[in-house]
């Protein structure tokens, strides 16, 4: 395989990670594709919230086992570590002294008052890069008014104005039906992790990497945000801010999209639908004005649509340069020849779950191999080979631990 040879970007490179739910361990997960050693501090007996929430089946122990944690957390390593303890305390700070990169996502506060925050873990590693994602951000740097604030991922859809625009009915704001913040939020972290992790190489210093939901959901409403600053109006709800067709269409068998965004595409669109003569038609003479008088341009291009499939009426577009293509539902992606030639979904064959799919690695590059699909790690599993890797610890020194249930 292109790249074998090369090994990853990361490859040496340790982590800690003391996180739950989504945002953090995708954060971490993406770092542990690239190869770096990710030990995931979880406390003992529960682990992160996301093993026991629901859908779980039982491991035949009696233990629950959720579903969501194998989203998540794919070639990392479990330590148990109960940080409440000050022995625990001291045990994760000698670990944070042999790490680059800590990724935690934490109510702001926890990690201080257990002693192991930044400012903390800074005196006694002074190259350590500390990712903190929060609803708001930390109090360290541009401290929000909310920074106090709870928050899950439908928080920072609902602050930022996303849930204004998808298509809906009435008045009511949509939850756009995933973790889009949580995901953007853990992109974004692990991005100034690797930022923080070049600028260490000409410094010889870490520093803290502070990604808030909020800001990860507003930059992905920008279009939105130029708009308004300009014209004092939002987009409607379901449609490019600047264009028009831009959208989903219904063909004989369902629904494609079509996505004309400049005017020479919009010329190639006429032509494609035998309507050569709407590009002078003084309605549609650029973006602002077809989308303006958007409900006539539906009506023309359903009519248009009503003769075809959706794969030949995406073929004819997409002949004549237009950028089209079938709406597909996450069952689609199943049976999809792009899924499949971009090893997009990767599969577990989990002890409990039975096999597994769950969305691969994109970033596709020539000298690094593709990510692996180990199976996300049991409670604790590495809890002995990390403290003997990483800290020297014998199997003595463990069981004592163990058995004052430190770890």
């Amino acid at each position: 395989m292109m790249g074998a040879a090369m090994g990853r970007p990361l490859d040496g490179v340790k982590v800690l990670a003391v996180e739950n739910f989504v945002a953090g361990p995708f954060c971490s997960m993406w770092l542990a594709d690239a190869g770096a050693e990710v030990v995931k501090v979880e406390s003992p007996g529960q682990g992160d919230f996301s093993r026991s929430t629901s859908p779980t089946r039982d491991d035949g122990e009696g233990v629950p086992q959720g579903l969501s944690f194998l989203r998540t957390n794919r070639n990392k390593k479990s330590v148990t570590l109960d940080l409440k303890q000050p022995e625990g305390q001291a045990l994760f700070r000698e670990l944070a002294v042999k790490a680059d990169i800590l990724v935690e996502n934490l109510r702001p506060g926890v990690m201080e008052r257990l002693g192991i925050d930044y400012n903390a873990l800074r005196e006694i590693n002074p190259g350590l890069i500390y990712v903190a994602v929060s609803g708001f951000g930390q109090k360290d740097l541009l401290p929000s008014p909310f920074k106090d604030n709870p928050a899950f991922d439908i928080v920072g859809q609902a602050m930022s104005g996303l849930m204004y625009r998808p298509e809906r009915e009435g008045d009511r704001p949509t939850y756009l039906g995933f973790s889009l913040a949580d995901l953007e939020g853990g992109i974004l972290g692990a991005y100034g992790a690797m930022l923080a992790l070049i600028q260490r190489g000409r410094t010889g210093k870490g520093q803290l990497v502070d990604i808030s939901l909020y800001d990860a959901s507003l930059i992905l409403n920008e279009i939105s945000v130029a708009m308004f600053s300009v014209l004092g109006t939002a987009p409607k709800p379901g449609l490019h801010a600047v264009t028009a067709p831009f959208g989903t269409y219904r063909a004989r068998d369902g629904y494609i999209v079509i996505a004309v965004l400049g005017e020479h595409i919009w010329q190639r669109f006429c032509e494609v639908i035998g309507r050569a003569d709407l590009v002078g038609d003084p309605r549609f003479r650029d973006g602002i004005t077809r989308q303006a008088n958007n409900a006539v341009l539906n009506e023309l291009i359903e009519a248009w649509l009503a003769s075809y499939s959706r794969a030949d009426a995406v073929s004819l577009l997409v002949k004549g340069g237009v950028p089209a293509s079938i709406v597909q539902d996450v069952g689609d992606l199943f049976h999809c020849p792009h899924v499949a030639a971009r090893n997009m979904l990767m599969q577990f064959d989990d002890p409990v779950w039975g096999k597994v799919s769950i969305a691969g690695n994109p970033v596709k590059m020539s000298a690094v191999p593709e990510a692996e699909a180990s199976l996300p790690p049991r409670l604790g599993e590495h809890t002995e080979s990390v403290l003997h890797d990483w800290l020297g610890m014998d199997s003595d020194r463990i069981g004592e631990l163990r058995a004052r249930a430190v770890v």
